[in-house]
């Protein structure tokens, strides 16, 4: 029943499918409990039913698309996929010694994109703030890595809000928690504030989100100092560069293009649900299966978090506080969301709702990482309470408590936790450079860290 497109679940009650224990619904219901029967096959007829709304879609709306089919790949017309450019992309993505203007000769070659966004941490940074010039060590998954002590604190390359994933920005027009890079999509009407000289300004070369964010981040990281970068200097190099642009000469716009088109293909099309969607019943266990038909039901996460990649390109305010100051390698500005960039006041404080894949990888939530498990959030969304204090009206109407029980919270907290993880992101990284050094951070400290 899983692939089909019609579910009819009131037909199959009705010809005696018979749910042992209480399963949960759109319209209510409870989650089993230890020791409670559960007739499981009946639960994927609940999931199933929730998911196609009773036969109206299919659910392959829901569906990653496979390693490889990069033509089901959302794509910026201007900046189409190819298996030549995702290759070029790859290494570039990984290669720290493209960090060739920083501000510490130094620290020259010892920073890349996936010092920030790298695969163990689900795409994000392995810490709540990520850092990448001015930082130090690895530790397993980047947890390690810390502001080095002999480096200028104010010349450390952090930022006020959470490093958010790479996964799944196929399915974002706009990039950043504010929406400021993109020039299509939600950020169509802001063109007044796309200055030349800024980082928004990238936006007047008229690409997507992905395509702007890649080139804006090789300036505003300092890795744009193209005469030193191994590409004209690396056979390898230059073979990858030829094959994705036959007869261009290298350039920023062309190099963050391929960056680009190798940051749509990062799936995570292993995880139990998306297995669950292609018919392997047995991925997702029981109370995985009842967080899902509560993500999709009762707890109405879907109103906001849907498609493919379950996000979406809107903004709102929850309250949810900025990163703690005793977190911070320094003070930095407070954010002021959405408004911040485009100076609607009525946008402050509105942050874009995020995708929900391998949340797990890395445990700091929120747009200032400022929750520290799955559970946690939960928890607040099922409260329903701002714990920053909005402007009177800023407040999304929605977010009211949900009224979930311990269980139901439990059960919700197990399908983002495990069915939404890909346990083989590794896929994506390289094992090697063309020009050598560490991936996915080259400072000595994450050297030794990494083994490398």
């Amino acid at each position: 029943m899983i692939r089909t497109l019609r579910a009819d679940f009131g037909g199959l009650l009705a010809a005696g499918v018979v749910v042992l224990a209480a399963v949960v619904s759109g319209c209510g219901g409870g989650v089993s409990g230890p020791g409670d029967l559960v007739d499981e096959a009946a639960l994927d007829d609940s999931l199933t039913a929730i998911l196609t709304l009773d036969g109206q879609r299919f659910v392959d709306n829901f569906q990653l698309p496979d390693d490889g089919d990069w033509a089901s790949i959302p794509q910026d017309p201007k900046n189409p996929v190819t298996a030549a450019k995702v290759a070029l992309g790859r290494v570039l993505f990984h290669d720290p010694s493209l960090s060739t203007r920083p501000r510490h000769p130094e620290r020259t070659g010892t920073f890349s994109c996936a010092t920030c966004h790298h695969a163990r941490a689900g795409f994000q940074a392995g810490r709540i703030q990520a850092i990448g010039e001015g930082g130090s060590g690895w530790g397993t998954r980047g947890e390690a890595r810390l502001a080095d002590p002999a480096f200028p604190v104010d010349d450390v390359d952090v930022q006020p809000v959470r490093s958010p994933s790479v996964l799944h920005v196929a399915y974002q027009q706009a990039m950043m928690w504010d929406g400021r890079m993109g020039a299509k999509g939600p950020n169509a009407p802001t063109s007044g504030r796309w200055i030349p000289g800024t980082l928004e300004g990238i936006n007047l070369l008229g690409y997507e989100g992905v395509e702007s964010q890649a080139i804006a981040a090789l300036t505003e990281h300092r890795s744009d100092d193209m005469t030193r970068w191994p590409i004209a200097s690396h056979a390898a190099y230059q073979a990858l560069w030829d094959a994705a642009y036959p007869g261009e000469p290298i350039s920023l716009e062309k190099t963050g293009l391929a960056i680009a088109a190798y940051e749509r293909t990062l799936v995570a099309n292993r995880a139990p649900f998306q297995r669950w969607l292609r018919g392997e019943t047995g991925a997702m266990t029981i109370q995985e299966k009842q967080g899902a038909i509560l993500f999709f039901g009762k707890a109405k996460c879907e109103e906001c978090h849907s498609g493919p990649a379950l996000n979406s390109m809107a903004f709102y305010a929850i309250g949810m506080p900025d990163m703690p100051i005793s977190e911070s390698v320094r003070p930095l500005p407070p954010s002021r969301g959405r408004g911040g960039f485009n100076g609607a006041e009525q946008d402050e404080f509105k942050y874009k709702v995020p995708q929900l894949y391998n949340l797990s990888d890395s445990p700091f939530y929120g747009h200032g990482g400022s929750f520290r498990t799955i559970r946690e959030v939960v928890e607040y969304y099922n409260d329903g309470i701002p714990a920053v204090p909005l402007p009177s009206g800023r407040l999304e109407p929605r977010f009211k408590p949900l009224h979930l029980t311990a269980d139901e919270v439990s059960a919700l907290t197990a399908f983002l936790e495990h069915a939404l993880r890909d346990p083989d992101l590794l896929r994506y990284q390289p094992t090697s450079l063309p020009a050598g050094g560490c991936v996915p951070a080259n400072d000595a400290q994450a050297r030794a860290d990494l083994g490398c």
